[in-house]
This record gives C-alpha cells, sequence and structure tokens, in this order.
C-alpha cells in the first residue's frame, strides 16, 4: 500500500460522546458525569486516576498541543498502548473477560455484531484509535481487523476516504491502473466498495485531465440499483453526490430523457438495469460507446446468452475489432466487471471450462487473466455443509388425485383428439400419437403440457376444431393445477396442497368445461377428508427434518439468522406459515420476487426492503427466499442457509453458500435422489471451474494474448451457447396481420416496428378504417408511453346482422406529446400469408422468422407527421 497520508488517519470516533475532552492542549479534563466506559478507561490510565469512592481525579497534564488523542486521552499513554498492540498482545489479554465470551464458541466469534457489542470497552476503543498501517500489521484475527475497518468506514461523515481490507487493495490494483478486469470475490468480501473505489479514483482522473466522465453501473435487478445506489453515495466525496442517479424501469423514463441522460455531462455515475442501455442503442443512431468512460457490470456471470449483458459487451467487441469505424481504442470505455463466480456455462469437460472463462475475458479484453488474491484465510467463513436425504411422499391425497382425476382428465383429452381427425392431424401430423408419460409429478410431465397447450393455441383459429381445441385447452390447464398440488403436497403437508386447490373457485378460467370443472366439483370434499386424515396420522419427513435441525440450531445458538432457499413463491408463502405455527422459535417470513403469476402472490421493492430490515433487526428469524436473494442484496450474514428440495446450477449453490458467513454456519441440503445426483454434478462443475481458471492464470502472457484475440474472432460469428438464429425473412406484403376472431385484415407486417425493445408501433395512416378506438382515461403503461385507448375489429362481413365483430386487438398510444400511433395486441391479432398462419404468443416468435424494422427517436416527429393514428 502506498504511504499517503490518507493511510495515517485514525479509524474512527467511537467514545467520542462518552470521554471527557479538553478545551485546549493545556487545560484539565472538564469536570463531567462519568459513566462506566469513561470509568473503564481511566482504570486503564492507572491506580491513581480514581479515588476510593469510584469518582475520576482530574489531572492537569499540561502537555503541549497536539499531545492528547481525538478523544482528550494522553497521547504518552496511547503510545503505550501501542506499541503492546504491535508487539502481538493476545486478544484474550486485550479485551478480559469479555474475550471469554467470545472464545468460548469454536470457532471463536469475531463478527461485526460482536465488535459493536464490545465497541464502548477501553480495549476496543484503544483498537479503533490504531491508523490503519499499525491496524492490519497486529497480530488481530483477519476476519477481526476487517469488521473493525468496515464498522470505522460507515461511522465517518465523509466516506470517501474510505479503508479497503489488504484483499481488496491487492486485487484493485489493475483497475485503478485503467485496464479492464474482472475482479473474482466471494459473495460477502466486498466487490461493491471496489467498485466504488475504482469510480472515485476515475472520477478524479478524468476531470483532473479536462475528459469527459460518464459512469455506468449495471446492476441486473430493479432492487440492486436502488441498494447500489445508496452505497455509492454513501462513500464517493460529497459534492458529487447530486451527480448520481438510476435509471430503471420503475422510473418510467421515456427514451428521450434516457437519451438525455446518457448523453448529458452533468450526472457523472449512472445505475442502471441493462436494458435501459441496450433500448438507448436500439432507438437511437446517436447512441455509441464513446458517450461512457467506465462501464461496471455487477453479478457479471449473467454475461451469457441473450443476456443484454452479453449483448452490450458485443457492442465492445465488435468495436474493438473495427466494427465501427469512429472509434478508436482510446474512446472506448473502460470495462470492469465483478461476480463471486465467472461460471462454465454449459461446459461438460475441463477443456471446455476452460474455452468457456477465456471467452469472457475476451468480452473485455484483458491483459490478463481475471485479478485474484493471494488469500482470503482469516477473512472468509466457509460454512460446514450437511445433506439430509429424503424419499418421495407417497399419501392418499397425491394418490386420489393421481388415479382419481389426473387419469381421467387424460383419457378424455385422448378422446377429443382422437375423434376429430382434423384436430389430431394438424397437432400431431401423420402417424403420431399424445401420450401421457406415466409419472405425473416430476417436470417432463408439466413440460408434455405446456407444449401441448401452447401448440393447441397454435392451431385455434383452423375451422372445425375450435370446440375441442378449447375443451383441450381447459383440461390441460386442470392438469397442470393438479401437478402443482402434488409439487405442494411433496414438499409441505396436504393441508396446502388442499389449500391450493380451493383457491381454483376463483378462476373462471378453469370453469370453461362444465364436465372437467364437475369432476373438480363432485371429488373436492373426498380430498379434504382424506387431507384431514392424513396431515393427523402421517406428518412429512421432509418438513420434519427441517423443523428438527431448525430447533437445534436455535437452541445452540438463539439469536441464529437463517435463510432458506425454495423454488417457487407459492412454496416461499406457505413454508414461512407452516413454520410459524410449528414453534414459537420459528419467526419466519417469505422474501420472493416482484411480478404475478398462477400462485397469484408477490412482492414488491418495498416491501422486500422493510422484511431486510426486520430480519436484520430481529423481528424475523428465518426468511424462506426464493433465488432473488441468492445474489447481489445485501443482507446479514447467516448462521445456517438451507436449500429445500431446491438444487439448482452450480452458481446457484455458490451464491447460496456465500450467504451463510457467519463463523460456524452451515450449509444444509435437503433433497431426494434426484437432485442428489444434480448436486454431485455442480461438485464436479465447480472442480472444473477453479481448475479451469487457475490454467488460465498459469498461462504466459503470450499465450493468454493470443487466446484472447482468438476468442474475440469466434465472437463475431458465434451467439455464445446458444444455437444460431435463423435468418428472419423481410415480409413485404405478403404478411398480413388479421383479427384473431373473425381473421379480418388489419394491416400488413411491414408497417409494424420495434421501439425500446418492447413496444411496436404501427406506421399505417389508413388503419382507422379497419378499427374503432374505445377511448379510456390515459394511462400510462412504462418507457413514458400512455395508453389511451382500445383498438376494436370493426369487421362486419362475418356477421349477420352486420354488427361489427368487436374483438380488442390493440391499444391507442400516445407516443409523444404529439403524436398517436396503434400498437397490435399479441393476444388479438394472428399473423398470416397464403401459406400458413400463426398465433404468436409473443413479439419474440415473430421477430425471428420476420424482419421488424426498428423506429428511432430521431425518426419520430417524420414518422408521426406521415402515419399517426388519425380517429374517424
Amino acid at each position: 500500500m502506498e504511504d499517503t497520508d490518507d493511510n495515517e488517519h485514525s479509524l474512527g470516533q467511537i467514545l467520542e460522546s462518552s470521554l471527557v475532552l479538553p478545551s485546549d492542549s493545556n487545560s484539565t479534563f472538564t469536570k463531567q458525569p462519568v459513566n462506566e466506559t469513561s470509568r473503564q478507561f481511566l482504570e486503564l490510565l492507572g491506580p491513581d486516576s480514581l479515588k476510593t469512592n469510584g469518582e475520576p481525579v482530574y489531572k492537569d497534564y499540561s502537555a503541549p498541543t497536539g499531545s492528547y488523542g481525538k478523544h482528550g486521552e494522553p497521547q504518552s499513554k496511547i503510545n503505550e498502548f501501542f506499541t503492546e498492540l504491535r508487539s502481538g498482545i493476545e486478544i484474550s489479554k486485550l479485551l478480559g473477560s469479555e474475550a471469554k465470551e467470545l472464545s468460548s464458541s469454536q470457532p471463536p466469534r469475531y463478527s461485526r455484531e460482536d465488535i459493536v457489542a464490545l465497541r464502548d470497552t477501553p480495549a476496543i476503543f484503544q483498537l479503533w484509535n490504531l491508523n490503519y498501517k499499525e491496524l492490519i500489521a497486529s497480530e488481530f484475527p483477519q476476519l477481526f481487523v476487517g469488521n473493525v475497518i468496515d464498522l470505522a468506514n460507515e461511522e465517518e461523515e465523509d466516506n470517501s476516504n474510505f479503508f479497503l481490507r489488504p484483499y481488496q487493495e491487492e486485487i484493485v490494483k489493475r483497475s485503478l491502473a485503467g485496464e479492464n478486469d474482472i475482479i473474482l470475490l466471494p459473495t460477502g468480501t466486498g466487490k461493491t466498495l471496489v467498485a466504488i473505489k475504482v469510480i472515485i479514483q476515475h472520477i478524479q482522473n478524468r476531470l483532473k485531465n479536462g475528459q469527459k466522465v460518464k459512469v455506468i453501473f449495471f446492476v441486473p435487478r430493479t432492487d440492486l440499483a436502488t441498494q447500489q445506489l445508496k452505497q455509492i453515495k454513501k462513500f464517493i466525496p460529497s459534492e458529487w453526490r447530486g451527480k448520481c442517479m438510476k435509471i430503471t424501469g420503475d422510473e418510467n423514463m421515456s427514451a428521450h430523457m434516457v437519451k438525455f441522460y446518457m448523453r448529458d455531462t452533468e450526472n457523472l455515475v449512472i445505475v442502471v438495469t441493462p436494458a435501459i442501455v441496450s433500448n438507448y442503442f436500439k432507438t437511437s443512431r446517436e447512441a455509441s460507446l464513446s458517450d461512457f468512460s467506465l462501464l461496471v457490470f455487477d453479478e457479471f456471470h449473467h454475461a451469457t446468452k441473450k443476456h443484454d449483458y452479453n449483448w452490450l459487451i458485443k457492442r465492445y467487441v465488435q468495436a474493438l475489432n473495427g466494427g465501427d469505424p469512429e472509434l478508436h481504442d482510446d474512446s472506448l470505455p473502460q470495462m470492469m466487471g465483478m461476480t463471486a463466480t465467472i461460471g462454465i456455462g454449459r461446459s461438460k469437460s475441463p477443456d471446455s471450462a476452460r474455452e468457456f472463462i477465456l471467452s469472457q475475458c475476451a468480452k473485455f479484453n484483458l491483459r490478463a487473466a481475471p485479478s485474484q488474491v493471494s488469500s482470503l484465510d482469516g477473512f472468509l467463513n466457509l460454512p460446514a455443509e450437511e445433506f439430509i436425504v429424503v424419499d418421495k411422499r407417497l399419501d392418499r391425497v397425491s394418490q386420489f388425485i393421481e388415479h382419481n382425476l389426473m387419469s381421467a382428465i387424460e383419457a378424455r383429452i385422448l378422446s377429443k383428439i382422437e375423434n376429430n381427425e382434423r384436430l389430431r392431424s394438424s397437432l400431431l401430423g401423420d402417424n403420431k400419437q399424445l401420450e401421457f408419460p406415466e409419472t405425473r409429478t416430476n417436470q417432463v410431465y408439466l413440460q408434455m403440457v405446456v407444449a401441448t397447450q401452447t401448440a393447441l393455441v397454435e392451431i385455434s383459429h383452423i375451422p372445425d376444431i375450435q370446440l375441442d381445441t378449447q375443451y383441450c385447452k381447459v383440461a390441460l390447464e386442470h392438469l397442470k393445477g393438479y401437478y402443482w398440488c402434488l409439487y405442494l403436497d411433496n414438499l409441505l403437508t396436504c393441508k396446502y396442497a388442499v389449500k391450493y386447490l380451493l383457491q381454483w373457485k376463483h378462476e373462471p378460467h378453469l370453469k370453461g368445461v362444465r364436465e372437467i370443472w364437475d369432476m373438480f366439483e363432485g371429488n373436492l370434499e373426498t380430498i379434504i377428508q382424506l387431507q384431514e386424515f392424513e396431515d393427523q396420522q402421517n406428518s412429512n419427513v421432509k418438513v420434519e427434518s427441517l423443523k428438527t435441525r431448525l430447533e437445534q440450531q436455535l437452541s445452540h445458538q438463539e439469536d441464529s439468522k437463517v435463510i432458506i432457499f425454495v423454488q417457487m413463491r407459492i412454496v416461499a408463502e406457505y413454508l414461512a406459515t407452516l413454520l410459524n405455527s410449528m414453534s414459537p422459535k420459528f419467526k419466519a417470513n417469505k422474501f420472493i420476487s416482484t411480478g404475478r403469476s398462477n400462485w397469484d402472490t408477490s412482492m414488491n421493492a418495498q416491501q422486500r426492503i422493510d422484511i431486510r430490515a426486520k430480519f436484520e433487526g430481529n423481528r424475523y428469524n428465518i426468511l424462506v427466499a426464493t433465488s432473488v436473494l441468492e445474489e447481489g442484496i445485501d443482507i446479514q450474514a447467516c448462521n445456517m442457509v438451507v436449500r429445500y428440495m431446491y438444487v439448482k446450477d452450480m452458481i446457484a449453490k455458490i451464491q447460496s453458500r456465500g450467504r451463510a458467513r457467519k463463523v460456524g454456519a452451515i450449509l444444509l441440503t435437503i433433497l431426494d435422489d434426484k437432485l442428489k445426483e444434480q448436486e454431485r454434478t455442480n461438485d464436479v462443475k465447480e472442480k472444473f471451474m477453479y481448475d479451469a481458471l487457475q490454467e488460465v492464470r498459469d498461462m504466459s502472457p503470450e499465450v493468454f494474448s493470443k487466446e484472447i484475440y482468438r476468442h474475440s474472432l469466434l465472437m463475431k460469428t458465434s451467439d455464445d451457447e446458444d444455437e444460431p438464429w435463423s435468418t428472419p425473412e423481410d415480409p413485404g406484403e405478403a404478411v398480413r396481420v388479421c383479427c384473431q376472431l373473425c381473421n379480418a385484415s388489419l394491416g400488413l407486417l411491414a408497417d409494424v416496428r420495434v421501439f425500446m425493445e418492447s413496444h411496436h408501433p404501427v406506421l399505417d395512416a389508413s388503419i382507422s378504417d379497419r378499427v374503432m378506438v374505445h377511448r379510456k382515461p390515459p394511462k400510462t403503461m412504462y418507457d413514458g408511453i400512455t395508453s389511451v385507448g382500445f383498438l376494436l375489429c370493426s369487421n362486419r362481413s362475418q356477421s349477420e346482422n352486420k354488427n361489427p365483430c368487436g374483438a380488442r386487438v390493440g391499444v391507442l398510444t400516445q407516443l409523444t406529446k404529439e403524436y398517436k400511433f396503434a400498437m397490435w395486441s399479441i393476444r388479438g391479432i394472428v399473423v398470416s400469408s397464403d401459406a400458413f398462419t400463426m398465433q404468436p404468443s409473443e413479439y419474440k416468435s415473430i421477430k425471428e422468422r420476420y424482419i421488424i424494422k426498428p423506429l428511432y427517436i430521431e425518426d419520430i416527429d417524420e414518422a408521426g407527421q406521415q402515419f399517426q393514428f388519425r380517429a374517424r
């Protein structure tokens, strides 16, 4: 570390309110009521500092200017303590009786909470006044030293001169020198603080040299944008805090405003989700990588496949390879990635794992392998791993649902298909039969049901099969619901499986076929009776195993904090409720993502912030979470992390493990035999990753440089791990957009444009001849676009009484203040030509087949003048 003035500063002033301060260097202490902390401090000064009645003796030390410590303590006495500390005094001797409590557990506890609890003791006070170099050179455990540094950083009013832990200072060197780098540090070791250090120096250097500054800090989710902006504002110089902002989908910012903030010179740091910047490039011809000076990618392991991270990085690689003649290397931004694990993609061998890691390095054109630290010993607690293997649950409820309901519905679906030749041939082709998997509780069954539903939707416009198609779609929806009922029954108790079924009464789409609905209602009472019997007589071994292990943990350490990871949001909700009913020791709540599905359970960003605060404030000691908590979100280190019948991939395991950071923490996995095999695969892949990473790091500079160049060329022609996209066709005048209900032509697909990736305005001034407008109060959709009405099909040719069709086929939007454009609703249209008809489930499926041209911000005025919607 460089020998700078910053390193000589004291680390904190924790006793400022309790210790007596001199008014100047030659005055005596001012007499104030002494508290226990002051008493302990005076005891350290010697036996003469206290009278027999316990009152302090106030002496005039008559010391010269500067001879007092920060809190008025004699500098000579502090020097004695510094000497003792530097000599390697044992922590038990320094902390006295308090050390016994810390060291009695195995291993000893030196967490942030332990330090806070002891911070008013004189020994911790002495430690707090050590300067940085003295602190890291001391004989204290590294974890203890690191936590003292973190707490001291948090207490400074001006945090811009914050301190890094020694390994952070080591790993940040290349980024501080202006090089591209990928920072690999485990969860909880301070990657964000490393990035902020780089951001501060980057801004300082560029402002000093009169260069443009624009730092983009990418986060994969909206939640993380708020958190990371808060951290950045906390640690950067105060005069820059007003020049930091975030832009996510929640801000509902128009494309014009996004372009303004991307190109303005006032805001120095913008925290964004990647879609914001990718949309900026897709909506503005003027967008350029030279608009930015530093790009920071948080959770860099997402830069695979067709993630927006990858899309943006590929633009950078293309620019490096001469794809943009106006850009030169010196005008391209510095690149910095941060992640706990670089991953290996779909690699199944050490060689392919090495190739994947090299491809990730090539994305940033690295000059050397990702930075590593020599050691994290003492700073990182690795949890002990435990496994509980359980069998599949067999109970009367699941057996009744499988054999009396699901099998009967399957038979009816097969009968409908076999008895309608046109339906069978359209759905399956020649000489094929539909077969349901024998096992109804695995994902293969669910995938088959969903695939059949999708296929039925795509052929539902064909004459003579609509009624049978509708019957099969509703019946398949019941099968899908029963699948999830079995899933809940296997993980929880029969009570919660039945609770899910009872919600069906509020789902109108399940009542579309009387025969199928009567089957459900006619058997519901029997299912409820079986549930009551099962829950009284037979417990779920998975739930009981979890309950027992949680009770053991809380008995061993009453203040333990636990995170339980599950796959589904509804499981998180139900399991938290179930745990709270099982023991007064359990104070559980769910922690799930935003968004809605058939589970009808969700949690917005503010609710998650509140839950985190209550978890850290001991209102809750158990969080039952989905993958939303696996990465990125700052949350208190835990004593136990449980993966409850939830084994995902290698990265998810590493991220979950990073949540169990307390000394003596446990990573518990409750799984069945199938998940056990997945876990073994993850362990093998993790070994592949670390071995391959070491192999890359062992390459000579010459070999590494050649490999990076080779992979940068490969990125020109490949689409990462996915199969190459098929080349979309120009729709021309042959492909029409038609009403799904009456099949009347509404316009040409060639007139549709894509704007900001998610919006599809229609550039056709004559569209008002074929649709009617149902006005409604303006409603902001997102990206600053306002919906002002529905578009209804006005075709009368299919009606005997010549009434208009009236099907909802789109929305009328206010794209800007000046111009209105029609946008087709994907659920109200089909795309047709003379050769085929398709009912797309999303615009993505249309774009895979046909070219949809972009609409740029700069073209909106011209397009509006010619093609805006004119109501008749």
